[in-house]
């Protein structure tokens, strides 16, 4: 070391300078490759993991000696990626995670097993199985499932009915409508002797109760099928309405609110019509009877004491006509609109658009316009006595100008911020450039100096002298390159060393 710092002391400035280069250089490249090598892409091996869960799969890669990184709380565990799918295999083996518990209690056999453990293990694995049923939904993150099935009594009407619990982790990405709700709840029902769906309670994460409790044949059950069937039709007809209106006069200039009355009756009658100017001939019969010979007390005709008696029957249908009719359910009976125009906006001075404006109403021809607009696109009937209320009134834009005013300010903060960083940007390119430039320049300079001056006498026997400058043709100038050449090969056999150093520093910079 101490020669080296002898070394160094001796150098100029520029050659002292391309040591520390070449030093500074080494280590830097020295560090990134082993950073590079010791770098480690990680991929997830499990997410949402419950914590004892989570503590079990840590533990085991412990003693597995596995690399692993924890994120999202610690309900995630990462792993180097070229291994995570060994390194579930291995942990599968093993059983973990263990997750909800099914029938796979039962793939062992206690023979001293009683027969109250025997039915909490059976309840056990019902539940378990539930929860992995429930798990398959997009929409849960977690489940679990309580089931309460009571003991069997000596009389029916001791006997009580089995009831269930569900809690649902609800994903972030996810929601659950009134149909998957009773899905799951039928579903619990469905796996469960006995159990009816309304003694089912689903709830959240939060304590919600998602389960109505009602079945969907019960009053309540059809109320609210109802109240969503109504919901259902005023908002397709509102949105029918609203897209017109705002196609026709710019978003945000005009509400559109629709109460729709539907008739949930179910009425079924029977009409039966008759015709009697249209006949029909069922049977006909006619009968003719003579009688000849006349004796005492009978009616005689002709000759001979003849008589002759006819009869004619005919049996007529009268055209009758039956229908039964059944009334749809839902129907509409009545239909009431509210339609609210924004006025038209006309600049207070010429020239000062955004800053103060007047609002006048719009004609009352317009407003006819787009009430019969409104009218075709919802499906108005006066045979129902629907109504229709178009107005024209000024909007209070009072936020709106305060939510553009703030827009204005980040376009024009974010185009300021566009040009300071190309600026900045452009700057550094610059100054890059010169410091490479610098660097160059040094670099240049330093291998001038290892050039010998004029008349210079190499150690070895060999001797190239230096030719002077002068004015030469093309054949002397490329001669003179070669006999350059040849002169800098002499250094690099006489000086080495400096040869390499300046070389390495080139690569450097």
């Amino acid at each position: 070391m101490g020669r080296w710092w002898d070394a160094f002391r001796g150098m100029d400035a520029n050659r002292r300078f391309l040591a520390v280069s070449i030093v500074l250089a080494l280590i830097i490249g020295a560090v990134t490759v082993g950073l590079w090598v010791r770098h480690i892409t990680y991929g997830v091996l499990y997410a949402r993991l419950p914590a004892e869960e989570a503590g079990q799969v840590i533990d085991q890669l412990d003693q597995m000696k596995v690399p692993y990184r924890l994120s999202e709380g610690g309900s995630a565990i990462l792993v180097p990626a070229n291994k995570v799918h060994d390194i579930r295999l291995r942990l599968a083996a093993d059983g973990l995670p263990r997750g909800a518990v099914g029938f796979e209690l039962f793939d062992k056999v206690n023979l001293g097993m009683t027969d109250f453990l025997q039915k909490v293990n059976y309840r056990r694995a019902l539940e378990g199985e539930l929860a992995k049923s429930i798990a398959t939904l997009k929409e849960v993150a977690a489940v679990r499932v309580h089931i309460v099935i009571p003991e069997n009594r000596l009389f029916t009407e001791d006997q009580k009915a089995p009831t269930a619990s569900v809690i649902l982790k609800i994903a972030p990405v996810g929601s659950l409508d009134r149909s998957r709700v009773a899905g799951i709840t039928h579903l619990v029902a469905s796996a469960v002797e006995g159990l009816d769906p309304q003694r089912v309670a689903v709830i959240d994460q939060n304590g919600t109760l998602l389960s109505t409790g009602q079945d969907d044949a019960s009053l309540g059950g059809a109320s609210n099928r109802q109240l969503e069937l109504q919901q259902s039709v005023e908002g397709y007809l509102q949105q029918k309405a609203q897209s017109l209106l705002d196609g026709v006069l710019g978003p945000r200039k005009a509400l559109v609110r629709v109460n729709a009355t539907l008739n949930f009756e179910q009425a079924e009658k029977t009409v039966e019509q008759y015709d009697p100017d249209n006949l029909a001939i069922v049977s006909q019969e006619q009968t003719t009877e003579k009688n000849s010979g006349g004796a005492a007390g009978t009616e005689s005709s002709g000759a001979g004491g003849q008589s002759t008696r006819e009869s004619s029957l005919i049996n007529y249908e009268v055209n009758r006509t039956l229908q039964k009719i059944v009334s749809a359910v839902g129907a509409i009976s009545r239909l009431s609109v509210s339609v609210i125009v924004d006025g038209v906006r006309k600049d207070s001075v010429p020239g000062t658009a955004g800053q103060a404006s007047v609002v006048e109403p719009r004609p009352q021809e317009e407003l006819d316009r787009i009430s019969a607009l409104v009218k075709a696109a919802i499906g108005f009937q006066t045979e129902r006595n629907d109504a229709i209320e178009v107005v024209s009134i000024p909007f209070d834009t009072s936020q709106l100008d305060e939510e553009r005013r703030e827009l204005d300010k980040i376009g024009q903060r974010e185009f300021y911020y566009d040009i300071a960083y190309k600026v900045g940007y452009g700057l550094a390119i610059l100054v890059g450039a010169f410091i490479a430039w610098r660097i160059l320049k040094k670099a240049l300079r330093a291998l001038k100096s290892l050039i010998p001056p004029v008349g210079y006498q190499s150690r070895s026997s060999t001797s190239v002298p230096f030719v002077e400058d002068e004015p030469m043709s093309p054949i002397a100038t490329g001669q003179r390159k070669v006999k350059l050449t040849d002169q800098m090969s002499v250094v690099a056999k006489d000086r080495p060393q400096e040869i390499a150093k300046v070389i390495k520093t080139l690569m450097v910079e």
